[in-house]
């Protein structure tokens, strides 16, 4: 609205302008030499206007010829750009689908086009480079590409983490660690670095510089405090465990800190309680596995509690452990089983199997059976109960062990050894893993159902000479139960092959060797 306003009130103008300019009377008077030239003020506006107007087109005409070359170069410029960028974008698609045949074809139309050196295209081509490099598992292409982003400070970082990873699949912890070190100075915040070296460092055993790296994350605010107590409590325990042999107050000094961070820690309260004991302090080891026994049991933790008090009977150890039982208001299945394997040591093998029976059940673990193995062995001496024992430990279902959701270890383990990545194992019973838990798939594959129905008993006997064999035929089928054996006189020659022609009634089984289930798991 307003610009309509401004545009009606300048045509007002000028109309009032050319209008007192047509009814002015005066006259313009131009001297040229002996001429004289008087035009009116109307005439004279509109020559100096005209004037005006032709200096400008004219102007705009001479730039634009003159602009000319650089204008048809800054267009053919635009259109290798569009190409690049659309080669840059087609070799990115290609290589994240996995043609990498595709990707290459493109990596050298890039290459082509790319006359001059702009960083952004230059970055884009170097990260297609690499992730078709990686396709094709190039590892020297791949380290030289990302040598040359360590010059572009927008992918030094990249060029880091880039050469870590190689390093890295070449199981090189030593050399992983320099980069990462290197990176560090570089920017030591960055998420991906801390947990890298804390892997490195888990791998290599360095527990200390780990519970370092792990207080840098808890500052940057990448774990919560509870990850950060139960992470550094398992730390503090493997750097107990390590220096337990050379040095029992650094040992004991992790293994109480540990403690403090994480209660169940059941390692650490048995080198603890190990250390006190030792050293005197029975009274303060006792308290520990009392502590811990009430949050978490090991069958240990009760078994080192009643060897606190050195040089008692096998029954006064007995009554330790339940003792322990009765302070903490605990048993469970830890606790029945240390105290059989008591009774066991005091003779009392009746007993121990009393303990132990009210636990056998069909979600028995495999020490449960092994146990109540060792019991029958020690009465019967090579009976039958003992092999009855260790054929259901065979083939129980549960185990007994240091346990997460993804694996189980006999040994209490900080982290996994090949990737350093940090586990929280908890002992106690866990379901071991089949290729098939319900059997659903597997019953598909069963050799029994492959078999015909009317299954032929046959039998050839095999010679060097030359006989009449006897081929015996007993028809199994229903249909044919009535039918008497059959006799088949053949020759054979040695040297002959050994080809048999069998008839079309009599069906050979694909696996003639199946097996009953009273002859699986036999010792």
């Amino acid at each position: 609205m307003i610009k309509i306003f401004f545009l009606l009130a300048s045509l007002i103008g000028l109309v009032y302008i050319f209008s007192w300019l047509n009814t002015y009377t005066g006259s313009v008077l131009f001297l040229l030499g002996d001429y004289e030239v008087t035009v009116s003020p109307l005439f004279f506006t509109f020559i100096i206007l005209s004037i005006i107007v032709l200096s400008i087109l004219l102007w705009l005409v001479f730039s634009y010829v003159i602009h000319l070359p650089k204008k048809i170069h800054q267009l053919k410029e635009a259109k290798i750009k569009e190409r690049l960028q659309n080669a840059i974008s087609s070799g990115l698609i290609y290589a994240a689908v996995g043609n990498a045949n595709a990707a290459d074809s493109e990596i050298k139309k890039i290459d082509k086009l790319a006359k001059n050196k702009d960083e952004n295209n230059e970055i884009m081509t170097l990260l297609l480079k690499a992730q078709n490099a990686s396709l094709k598992k190039d590892n020297k292409e791949l380290n030289k590409i990302f040598q040359s982003m360590k010059a572009i400070e927008n992918t030094k970082m990249l060029s880091y983490r880039g050469l870590y990873t190689i390093s890295k699949n070449a199981e090189d912890p030593t050399k992983s660690i320099e980069l990462l070190k290197e990176a560090e100075a570089y920017n030591a915040n960055e998420p991906w670095l801390m947990d890298e070296l804390f892997k490195c460092y888990l791998m290599t055993q360095n527990w200390k510089s780990a519970s370092d790296v792990l207080e840098k994350k808890l500052n940057n605010k990448l774990i919560t405090k509870k990850e950060f107590n139960t992470f550094n409590s398992i730390i503090l325990t493997a750097h107990a465990l390590s220096v337990e042999e050379v040095n029992q107050n650094e040992a004991l000094n992790s293994a109480l800190e540990a403690i403090k961070l994480e209660k169940s820690q059941i390692i650490s309260a048995l080198i603890c309680a190990k250390i006190l004991s030792e050293q005197g302090d029975k009274t303060k080891a006792e308290k520990i596995i009392l502590d811990t026994w009430k949050i978490a049991q090991h069958e240990d933790l009760a078994y080192l509690y009643s060897y606190l008090q050195s040089g008692i009977s096998p029954k006064q150890r007995i009554k330790r452990i339940e003792d322990l039982i009765k302070k903490t208001k605990v048993s469970g299945i830890e606790g029945a089983v240390a105290l059989s394997r008591a009774f066991m040591d005091d003779q009392n093998f009746d007993k121990a199997r009393e303990i132990i029976e009210p636990h056998v059940n069909e979600d028995s673990s495999k020490r449960i059976f092994e146990l109540l193995g060792d019991i029958e062995a020690k009465v019967s001496r090579g009976g039958v109960k003992p092999r009855d024992w260790i054929r259901k430990a065979l083939n129980a279902k549960i185990d007994t062990g240091w346990h997460d959701s993804d694996i189980s270890s006999l040994v209490w383990i900080p982290c996994l050894p090949a990737t350093g990545e940090i586990k929280v194992l908890k002992w106690g019973d866990y379901k071991i893993k089949s290729i098939d838990d319900n059997t659903a798939f597997i019953e598909n594959f069963d050799t029994k159902r492959l078999l015909a129905k009317n299954i032929q008993e046959i039998e050839i006997p095999d010679t060097r000479d030359e006989i009449e064999d006897v081929v015996e035929v007993e028809v199994l089928s229903d249909t044919k139960k009535d039918k008497p054996k059959e006799e088949k006189k053949d020759t054979k020659n040695t040297k002959a092959d050994h080809k048999k022609d069998i008839s079309d009634d009599i069906i050979l089984p694909d696996d003639p060797g199946v097996t009953q289930e009273e002859d699986i798991n036999e010792p």
